[in-house]
This record gives structure tokens, sequence and C-alpha cells, in this order.
């Protein structure tokens, strides 16, 4: 089975965590990517919430501070002491880029020098009516490095109000390799490995580089 790594930012503030608007300075968009955010309570500094009336089309950047291949996605929907569910996140896009001027572009329609990473489901769960976590998960097909990733929130859960997040949280996978290059031999180590022992240990091994192996990643 596989497991993950989760990976913040470098810093939970506003130069590594946007988002198109917010309600508050109680509700900055850093603020539900913080782990020392709590869970559970009231919501009043616990959650990102868009400005009001705003519950449509809202972007959400993360910049991990370096090019990290994100796997899966963790998240908890809004909620305020188990109220106020139907506010939380709904549809979305999920996206990949290294492009600085992309990442500082908050205009929802401006997709420019962003990829579209394919997920395993494209919405978020409504958190359960309950002042309790409510943790979930969303695998992303995803094989390449980026530095930034986006959220394009189309919606919320009630039509109405303005849409909010309590946590979202990016992971890698561990021990994951991409395949390279088109040449489909992931892991060049375990590609040696294999080869040693298939030409019964003949050949002359030398230090192989990624660029030998078409790894462009």
């Amino acid at each position: 089975m596989a497991t993950y790594t989760l990976q913040y930012p470098p810093a939970h503030d506003d130069t590594y965590v946007k988002s198109t608007t917010k309600f508050s300075t109680d509700y900055w968009a850093y603020i539900a990517t913080n782990p020392a955010t709590p869970l559970t309570g009231t919501g009043v500094g616990t959650n990102w919430i868009a400005a009001s009336g705003a519950y449509t089309n809202q972007r959400f950047h993360i910049d991990l501070g370096s090019a990290k291949i994100i796997r899966r996605i963790y998240y908890e929907n809004r909620h305020n002491s188990g109220g106020d569910t139907e506010n939380g996140v709904k549809n979305f896009i999920f996206q990949g880029s290294n492009n600085a001027a992309a990442f500082a572009e908050l205009t929802y329609a401006t997709d420019t020098n962003w990829t579209a990473i394919t997920t395993a489901q494209s919405t978020f769960d409504q958190h359960v009516a309950l002042d309790q976590a409510d943790p979930k998960y969303i695998l992303a097909t995803n094989t390449k490095k980026y530095q930034y990733y986006a959220f394009k929130f189309a919606d919320n859960w009630s039509g109405a109000n303005q849409m909010a997040l309590r946590r979202v949280s990016l992971m890698t996978e561990d021990g994951y390799y991409p395949p390279a290059g088109g040449l489909g031999i992931g892991n060049p180590w375990i590609f040696m490995k294999d080869m040693w022992e298939k030409h019964n240990k003949l050949w002359i091994p030398k230090l192989i580089l990624q660029e030998d192996l078409g790894f462009n990643y």
C-alpha cells in the first residue's frame, strides 16, 4: 500500500499561499494550510473564507518553495463548530506550474502557464455536520515536479453566501519515481539492477545520469 508525506509551503503567510479573495484578515488562505490551525471549534481564524457573496470562481494557490511531485490531496472542508458546512468548496480543477507569474495571477479564468492535473474526483466532499475532524483524501495522477499548485474552486455546496475551506494540504508519494522521458524504465537504479541480473553481470557498470535515461523532470 502506498504511503504519503505531507508537504507544506516554507511559511504559512500571504507570500506562499494566495486566494482570489478573502472575507477579512481573520480568514486568510494560509490559515487553511497551517497544520497548527485547529480542526474543530469556531470557524473564526480557522478557515479560509472568500469575500462576502463570492461563492463561485475562486483560485487558491500554494507555493511549496521547491518543485515536488504531488500525488495526493488532504482536506477538511468548511465547518464552524459543526455548522455552516454548506459553504464548503465543491467542484474544483487542480493545476501545477513552475512559473512565478502564474502563481501571482489570481484571476479565475487565467490559466496561462498552468497544467491541469487529473484527480480521482473533481469535488471536495461536504464536511460532516458535526464538530469533529473529517479528513478526506483525493489521489492525483501527477508525474511532474511543480513548485506551484492551484485549486480552481468553481462553487460551494449551497450556491449562496461565500465559499470556504478549513484545511488543505498537498502530499508526495513515498518512493514514487515517474516514468523516464518515454522510456518507461522508472527508477534508474532499479533498472541498472535488473540489467545486471538479466545479463549475468557481463556488462561494466558506470554512473548513469538522469539525462542519459531521458529524465526531463
